[in-house]
């Protein structure tokens, strides 16, 4: 039982890593239809969806490596890597998002 929960817990993973790709791409696509405001404003979400995407990956990473007990055996500096992969691509996303939406706002 435990198995199958874990397995569907995953396959939801993949599917939402999968998701904020697809919707990246399609901003992406979408963008050169729409002014120059619109056009920024959707660059900006299309990286937020990235930076979304590595934190999943990265809680996949740890979900898989917890299931197949392989953490355990990951050194701290391995550990402290990905986190620090996954928020630092969050905060630079996070932070370009709010970079470009005081730039419109002051015009």
């Amino acid at each position: 039982m435990i198995n199958s929960i874990t397995a569907f817990i995953f396959t939801l993973g993949v599917a939402t890593v999968a998701l904020s790709l697809y919707a990246c791409f399609q901003f992406e696509k979408f963008r050169k239809q729409l002014s120059k405001d619109a056009d920024r404003l959707s660059h900006a979400l299309s990286w937020q969806l990235v930076g979304e995407s590595v934190i999943g990956a990265g809680t996949l990473v740890f979900a898989f490596g917890e299931w197949a007990g392989l953490v355990d055996g990951w050194s701290v500096e391995t550990k402290s890597t990905l986190r620090f992969i996954m928020f630092l691509f969050t905060a630079a996303t996070t932070f370009h998002l709010v970079r470009t939406l005081r730039a419109l706002k002051n015009g």
